[in-house]
C-alpha cells in the first residue's frame, strides 16, 4: 500500500481539499499524483504533509500493514475453522482506526461475506457478494479470485452446483494461493454425480489440507472421498458404515459437532438410499439435535426435510414429533432465510403428510423436478424421476412411465 492512499484517507477525514492540503507545499496536480501513487516525492514533502495532517505517516503506514495482516489472519482463522479466533479478530478489525479506508474495505467486505457464510447467514452474505460483484472493477486480482471462491461457496449452500462450478473454475491458482477451493469443486462435482472428478479434486484438497496442517478440513476431504465411493450397489455397505463411524469418532475426539452432524447426515442419506427409512430418520434426528443452535440455515433445513420425508415413509404415529408442525416450522424458516428451494420441498411434504397423493405427484412433476434440473442436483433429480416412474406404473399410465424410464436411461 502506498503512502498516498493514507494521505488521501487523512485528508478526507479532516475535510481538506487537495488544494488546501498542497497550499505552501506543492501543486494540486502533484498532490493528486501522490495520492494515486504515480509519482515520486521527497522526504521533505512527506514531512510537511504529515505536519499539516497532524499525523506521522511512517507510523500510519506500519499501522496499515498491521491491519492488512489482521485481515489475512482473519481469513486464515475461517479457513482453519477456528470459531473463537475468527470472532475475536472480527471485533479487533472493526475497531481499528484505519477500518474505513475504502481501498482495503473491499477485502474486509469479502471476508465479512465469508464470515456470514460460515455463520449460515446466506441471505446477508449474498447481498454483500452481489455488491462486490457489481463493483468488481475496483477489486485487485487476488480479490477477484476471492470473490469467485465465495460466490461458488454461496451457490453450493443454496444448492446450485452448476453455477458454483462456473465461479470456482474461474479461479487462477497462480494468483490465489488458497487451494481450499479444490474442496468446493469436489463438492460441486459430487452433487452433479461426476464422481471421478469429485474424487480427483477431493484428493487435491486432501493433499493441501494435510500440507497446511488443517486437520478439520482433512475430515471434510475424507468425507467427500467417502461419499464418492458410496451409494453404489457394488460397495460393501457395512464397510462404508464402519468408515463413517471412524470419522465420526475423530470428530468427537476434537469436539467438532458441525462435522459430526455432516457425517451423520450423509449416513442418514445412505440409509435412505437403501430405503431403510427408520434408520435414516434416526440419523437425521441426531443431526438436527446437533444443528439446533442454528436452525436458520440451509443445512438445518435440508436435514429437517430428510427427517420428515423418511418419517412419512413409515407410520406417522411412530414418530414422537408432530410432523405437520415441523413442516410449518420448515416453511417459516425457509422464508426467513429466503431459501426458495427448501420452501418448495416443505410444500411438497405438506401434501404428502395430508395424504393428498394426486396433488403430491403433480407438485413433484411441475415444481420439484424442474427445480432440480435447473440447479443441477442430479442425484435428487434421479430419485424423483424414479418416484414418478413408479407412480405412473402403479396407475397404469404406461406412456408417462416410459417417458420417465427413458429419462433415467438417458441420465
Amino acid at each position: 500500500m502506498s503512502l498516498g492512499m493514507l494521505i488521501k484517507f487523512h485528508r478526507e477525514k479532516k475535510e481538506l481539499t487537495q488544494e488546501e492540503l498542497g497550499r505552501g507545499i506543492c501543486s494540486v496536480t502533484h498532490i493528486s499524483k501522490i495520492e494515486r501513487g504515480i509519482t515520486q516525492y521527497s522526504s521533505e514533502i512527506t514531512s510537511m504533509i504529515s505536519d499539516k495532517l497532524g499525523i506521522h505517516l511512517e507510523n500510519e503506514l506500519e499501522s496499515l500493514h498491521e491491519y492488512e495482516r489482521m485481515l489475512d489472519q482473519w481469513h486464515d482463522s475461517m479457513i482453519m475453522q477456528q470459531n473463537s479466533e475468527m470472532d475475536r479478530l472480527k471485533t479487533e478489525i472493526e475497531k481499528h482506526p484505519l477500518f474505513l479506508i475504502h481501498s482495503i474495505k473491499n477485502k474486509y467486505t469479502l471476508l465479512h461475506a465469508r464470515y456470514l457464510l460460515h455463520q449460515g447467514d446466506l441471505a446477508r452474505a449474498n447481498k454483500l457478494l452481489a455488491k462486490m460483484n457489481f463493483e468488481r472493477k475496483e477489486l485487485n486480482t487476488y480479490e477477484c479470485n476471492l470473490l469467485h471462491h465465495l460466490l461458488g461457496m454461496a451457490k453450493i449452500l443454496s444448492g446450485n452446483f452448476k453455477e458454483a462450478l462456473e465461479y470456482l473454475l474461474k479461479i487462477n491458482e497462480r494468483d490465489y494461493h488458497n487451494q481450499e477451493f479444490y474442496h468446493q469443486i469436489a463438492i460441486s462435482y459430487l452433487n452433479l454425480q461426476l464422481k471421478v472428478k469429485a474424487y480427483y479434486y477431493s484428493e487435491l484438497a486432501l493433499e493441501h489440507f494435510r500440507r497446511t496442517s488443517n486437520y478439520k478440513k482433512v475430515i471434510d476431504a475424507e468425507t467427500i472421498k467417502l461419499i464418492s465411493e458410496g451409494r453404489n450397489e457394488l460397495w460393501d455397505f457395512e464397510e462404508l458404515v464402519a468408515r463413517y463411524q471412524r470419522l465420526i469418532a475423530q470428530c468427537e475426539m476434537i469436539n467438532e459437532k458441525t462435522k459430526k452432524a455432516s457425517l451423520l447426515s450423509n449416513l442418514a442419506y445412505e440409509y435412505a438410499f437403501r430405503e431403510e427409512n427408520n434408520k435414516a430418520a434416526d440419523f437425521y434426528k441426531k443431526t438436527l439435535e446437533l444443528l439446533q443452535a442454528n436452525p436458520r440455515s440451509p443445512v438445518y433445513l435440508n436435514n429437517l426435510i430428510g427427517y420428515i420425508y423418511c418419517s412419512l415413509q413409515n407410520d406417522i404415529a411412530d414418530t414422537d414429533l408432530d410432523l405437520a408442525e415441523l413442516i410449518e416450522k420448515g416453511k417459516h424458516l425457509s422464508k426467513l432465510i429466503e431459501d426458495h428451494s427448501s420452501f418448495m420441498f416443505f410444500q411438497m411434504l405438506n401434501l404428502l403428510e395430508k395424504k393428498e397423493m394426486g396433488a403430491y405427484y403433480e407438485f413433484i412433476e411441475k415444481n420439484i423436478i424442474p427445480m432440480l434440473e435447473k440447479s443441477g442436483k442430479i442425484h435428487q433429480l434421479r430419485t424423483y424421476e424414479k418416484t414418478m416412474y413408479q407412480h405412473y406404473m402403479e396407475i397404469g399410465n404406461h406412456l408417462k412411465a416410459l417417458e420417465y424410464a427413458n429419462r433415467l436411461i438417458k441420465d
